[in-house]
């Protein structure tokens, strides 16, 4: 989303320590209490050869997601809070 963010690369480390498919999903808060379960066709040559590749990837997913539905998102969690050396804290 424009903003440099520390990005966890468990994802890609138990795909291939697993051998496993990685099937994203996102889960929509519906009326009267109900929920979506959104399932994502299995990603393609997941994970790759770069840990940091694979991260972008996994955010770019997320992203996509927040921009089609933004009220989905849980916007008070602090996803910015730690920052490149040097950089002010956003909070």
């Amino acid at each position: 989303m424009g903003v440099t963010a520390a990005t966890v690369t468990g994802t890609s480390k138990l795909a291939k320590l697993s051998g496993t498919a990685v099937i994203p999903f996102f889960i929509d808060r519906q009326p009267h209490a109900h929920y979506r379960v959104v399932v994502l066709p299995a990603l393609d040559n997941f994970p790759g050869e770069s840990l940091e590749e694979d991260a972008i990837r996994i955010n770019q997913l997320i992203e996509k997601q927040i921009r089609k539905a933004p009220e989905q998102y849980l916007w008070t969690h602090r996803r910015f809070k730690t920052r490149p050396e040097g950089e002010p804290r956003p909070y």
